[in-house]
C-alpha cells in the first residue's frame, strides 16, 4: 500500500527523491527559527490527522518538524510539503546579519541544505518533500497535480501584499473542514509584524470569518464545510 509520502513524491517529484546522496554531515546542525512548537501546531495534527500538510515559508523547518512529530507520535500517515525558495525575504536582506542568517555561500543562501539536513537527522526524510519554488508557483503546481491540503500553515512574506496574495492563492486549495494556521499574527495595538495581521484580516473579513481565534503570535481559521 502506498504511503501519502509515495503518492506526493509520484505527483510532485515524478518520484525523484529529492534527498538521494544528500550528505547532512556537511550542514551542522541549526533548527534556529521562530514561534516553531507552537501547540496550534500539534493540536491541528492530533484533531485532523492530515494525510496532507502544506507549510509555505519554511526557513530551517522548525515548525515543519513539530508537525511532522506530530504524525509520528499520532499514527498519521500524512505528509508535509515544505514550499520555500530558500533565497529569504525582504527583512532578511536588509538585516545587519544576512550573510550569516541565511548562510551564504559563493552568492548563494544555503538555507535548503540546512533545512534538508534538519529534516533527515530527524528521521522525517519520509514525511516531508521539500518543494523550492515561490508561493504562486508552488501552489499552480499542486493544483496541477490535483493535490488540496487538509493543513495550510502561513508563514511566508510579512507585508500585506504578500500575505493577501498568499492566502488568496491557498486558501481555495484548503479542503472543506481544513484548517489554516497563520503566522506572526499579532492583534492590535501591537506593532509588531502589523501589515501580517491587516493581510489576514482583510482576507477573512471579506470572507465573513473574522474575529480569528489567535494566541500567542499565530491565527487559526477552519474551512466551513458548505
Amino acid at each position: 500500500m502506498s504511503t501519502a509520502f509515495d503518492e506526493l513524491l509520484a505527483a510532485i517529484w515524478r518520484g525523484h527523491d529529492p534527498y538521494a546522496g544528500f550528505d547532512e554531515a556537511a550542514h551542522a546542525p541549526d533548527r534556529q527559527g521562530w514561534n516553531s512548537r507552537h501547540p496550534y501546531l500539534a493540536d491541528a495534527v492530533a484533531t485532523l490527522r492530515p494525510r496532507i500538510i502544506v507549510e509555505v515559508g519554511v526557513w530551517k523547518g522548525g515548525s515543519v518538524l513539530t508537525m511532522a512529530d506530530a504524525l509520528r507520535d499520532h499514527g498519521v500517515d500524512g505528509c508535509i510539503v515544505a514550499v520555500d525558495t530558500w533565497l529569504g525575504s525582504v527583512e532578511h536582506w536588509r538585516a545587519r546579519q544576512f550573510p550569516d542568517n541565511l548562510a551564504i555561500r559563493h552568492g548563494q543562501p544555503g538555507l535548503m541544505g540546512i533545512f534538508m539536513g534538519n529534516v533527515i537527522r530527524a528521521g522525517h526524510a519520509r514525511r516531508v518533500i521539500p518543494l523550492p519554488l515561490d508561493s504562486v508557483n508552488a501552489s499552480a503546481l499542486l493544483r496541477a497535480c490535483r493535490v488540496a491540503p487538509d493543513l495550510l500553515h502561513i508563514d511566508a512574506g510579512h507585508d500585506q501584499r504578500s500575505v493577501v496574495a498568499d492566502l488568496e492563492q491557498w486558501w481555495p486549495m484548503l479542503k472543506p473542514g481544513g484548517m489554516l494556521i497563520g503566522d506572526d499574527y499579532n492583534p492590535a495595538p501591537s506593532p509588531h509584524w502589523a501589515e501580517v495581521r491587516q493581510g489576514f484580516d482583510e482576507v477573512f473579513g471579506r470572507l465573513g470569518l473574522t474575529p480569528l481565534e489567535n494566541a500567542a503570535g499565530k491565527c487559526r481559521v477552519s474551512k466551513p464545510l458548505a
